[in-house]
């Protein structure tokens, strides 16, 4: 009879992700995992072909938590700015994950930096000032935009921009009214 597993691959995949959140990828090692699992490396290498198979499937985990969590909240009622300032909150409430996730370039940026890109061009779809524009004109916007949401949390991420939600709901009007056609601020 085979031994019943004691190991699943979803508390792998849990512990991995607590481990990226709290410690980045400097603790993202099998044995650092298998350490806070208290066991051997040998129920992660049975579930997974190696580490950057848990880091593809942690990219999953990781898109589900910033989409429904970190973009899911509603700070003002205009969508787009909520999207932009919950960016921010999140490089200020959880800086090593945001690092981790942003700056530490162990993850796919394209793949990091689409779900980001991909909730934006859900918000414009549904903006009475930008559903209009062609997918060009919406890609220019968002980079436009998103050059002073990501520059804002990586600067308080790193500590170097202390945060205050006036200052970083202006900067994010700015760049809304300066690109945006027909935004009000």
């Amino acid at each position: 009879m085979a031994r019943k597993k004691t190991i699943l691959k979803s508390q792998i995949l849990e512990t991995a992700y607590q481990v990226v959140k709290t410690e980045g990828f400097e603790g993202f090692t099998a044995r650092n995992i298998a350490k806070k699992m208290d066991c051997s490396t040998q129920p992660i290498y049975l579930e997974f072909k190696n580490m950057d198979d848990l880091k593809q499937e942690l990219v999953e985990k990781i898109k589900i938590y910033i989409n429904g969590t970190i973009y899911a909240k509603e700070r003002t009622e205009d969508p787009l700015l909520n999207m932009c300032l919950n960016y921010i909150y999140f490089a200020k409430d959880e800086p090593i994950f945001f690092k981790a996730l942003f700056l530490e370039a162990q993850l796919d940026p394209e793949q990091m930096h689409a779900i980001s890109l991909d909730k934006m061009m859900e918000i414009f779809k549904q903006n009475e000032a930008t559903k209009e524009l062609t997918k060009a004109e919406k890609m220019k916007l968002f980079k436009n935009i998103w050059i002073t949401v990501h520059g804002t949390a990586v600067l308080v991420a790193q500590g170097f921009l202390k945060f205050h939600e006036k200052d970083a709901t202006d900067y994010i009007k700015q760049a809304l009214v300066q690109h945006v056609p027909h935004y009000k601020a």
